[in-house]
């Protein structure tokens, strides 16, 4: 980061730096800020900076969380990903960031954030490959799903969800091709989606790499949402492991942990 970046967050965090009198205290005072005031910084704050990072033509594209894994399914390779994460803009980098857990309040320098980045994606395709279709969900976790993820995992044809439907299944289709599904249809402002989001992960760490265990926003994503025919908040969908994923049952409403794993346990049994 330049001075003037470092100064800019500074002010945003509206932590005084008058006695700062060169990069390494700025450094030191903005680490222990966020710390201490641990908040998003100011969109226009994020702008400037990225500004610097970015060059006009490629400021479009870059809006988007991007993950380079879900390129990459037969093999990581960690140099084209290093490559596309430093063209990123910090924005983005930071977002991806939080999106795989990983805390970036000590990092100042770019590159510090394109490599935790990058090694971050790289443990998620090693411990992804053997249970997602997707590279996306881990055995034991929760997926907070985009639809191309979702598209992917469900085996479903992006060229029927853009007409409103869901991919058929083949005759020759085999339903334990690979492990089943459970999703949940959320909402940010929905009160019993957020009671059920910790019990979800729970039931993630009981069933392990018997399930995929994942979430999709219905308000981000509406469209499989609406292909689903999903009405009451949060939906809860068990699919089978087939190439193309066949609903099994549904349930509407929040469920406890010990509910969604008898809610599984009872088709899968």
């Amino acid at each position: 980061m330049r001075l003037r970046e470092i100064q800019s967050e500074l002010k945003q965090r509206k932590v005084t730096y008058d006695d700062c009198f060169d990069r390494e205290s700025l450094v030191k005072r903005l680490l222990e800020a966020r710390e201490q005031h641990p908040i998003q910084v100011a969109e226009e704050v994020e702008s400037q900076t990225e500004a610097m990072d970015s060059s006009p033509s490629d400021i479009p594209e870059r809006h988007k969380v991007q993950t380079p894994s879900n390129e990459l399914l037969q093999s990581f390779d960690r140099e084209a990903t290093l490559l596309k994460l430093r063209g990123e803009r910090i924005k983005s980098l930071r977002e991806q960031l939080s999106h795989y857990n990983v805390r970036w309040g000590n990092m100042i320098e770019k590159d510090e954030l394109v490599k935790a980045l990058c090694d971050a994606m790289e443990d998620r395709f090693a411990r992804s490959q053997s249970f997602s279709r997707s590279g996306e969900v881990i055995a034991g976790e929760v997926c907070d799903s985009n639809e191309d993820a979702l598209l992917k995992e469900l085996g479903w044809l992006e060229s029927d969800l853009s007409r409103g439907a869901i991919t058929p299944v083949p005759k020759d289709s085999k339903p334990t091709s690979h492990a089943p599904i459970l999703l949940d249809v959320y909402a940010t402002w929905c009160g019993p989606c957020q009671f059920m989001s910790p019990q979800f992960k729970d039931a993630a760490k009981e069933f392990g790499p018997d399930v995929r265990m994942v979430k999709l926003d219905s308000d981000k994503y509406p469209r499989i949402a609406s292909a689903l025919k999903v009405g009451g908040l949060p939906t809860v969908i068990l699919f089978d492991g087939g190439d193309v994923s066949k609903e099994i049952d549904r349930i509407e409403g929040a469920l406890t942990k010990d509910q969604l794993v008898g809610f599984v346990r009872k088709h899968l049994s």
